[in-house]
């Protein structure tokens, strides 16, 4: 009689669904998962992601034998390599915005089901899990981080210690996402994050969380600073890919 009265509702799309879905069929199936496409070795984005089909014609052509993208080829990333489990729009995208900004603190819960579902089988074992941090005045805006709720969740999920703290956000900067240049994304992120000084990382393995990897720069400069601190690996997973502007 209460589901009669009080249906569940598809926390994307606000329709109806059945009680033991999560997502209703129609959101569920609006998300694109990257482990359908072939996908870079190295950063992860999926062949076939741009919307410029002339720009990944000529992209193709510089592919080889290890499946690589083409500035991968010319080293430009620190970490070893990068995964994300869909594609930043749609369903998944509505469920992050509400997650971030509108202290939909539930759909983490939803959104970190996906994560471990779809955790990707190709990432090499690691020793600790640290998610990329937010600014403090961000945080006192927004009362908490959404990538420390996915990382402590992916931690606990595989077993390993998670740095909820391990890196710090020592300058606020623009949102990765409003900035169209990949030259003003790096610009931005210089200098922004340091590690902990009660923190080491040496002869580690580490995992760095995000909830969205447009071009890589915030993950590249975080891995550069784990490095620093003695790290011999860092991958990095996020939620999902999103294009540039």
């Amino acid at each position: 009689m209460l589901d009669i009265l009080f249906p569940k509702v598809c926390p994307s799309c606000g329709k109806a669904s059945l009680k033991n879905e999560k997502l209703c069929k129609s959101c569920l199936s609006d998300i694109r998962f990257i482990n359908n496409w072939s996908f870079c070795g190295k950063c992860g984005v999926p062949f076939g992601f741009f919307n410029n089909q002339a720009k990944h014609d000529s992209e193709l052509e510089s592919e080889n034998t290890n499946n690589l993208f083409s500035k991968c080829i010319k080293g430009n990333y620190s970490f070893e390599k990068a995964r994300s489990i869909a594609i930043y729009e749609g369903s998944i995208r509505d469920l992050i915005i509400s997650f971030k900004y509108e202290g939909k603190l539930s759909y983490g819960e939803l959104l970190l089901e996906i994560l471990k579902t779809n955790f990707p089988d190709d990432l090499d074992e690691f020793d600790s899990v640290v998610p990329v941090p937010l600014h403090i005045d961000k945080l006192r805006h927004r009362e908490y981080n959404q990538s420390v709720i996915l990382a402590s969740g992916i931690a606990k999920y595989k077993g390993v210690q998670c740095d909820l703290f391990g890196l710090k956000r020592t300058r606020d900067t623009i949102p990765q996402i409003e900035i169209r240049d990949e030259g003003e994304r790096r610009i931005n992120v210089r200098g922004a994050f340091s590690v902990a000084t009660d923190k080491s990382y040496k002869e580690k393995s580490v995992l760095l969380v995000d909830d969205v990897f447009t071009t890589g720069s915030t993950s590249d400069e975080c891995s550069k600073m784990l490095l620093k601190s003695g790290a011999y690996k860092v991958q990095v997973l996020t939620l999902t890919r999103a294009r540039a502007m």
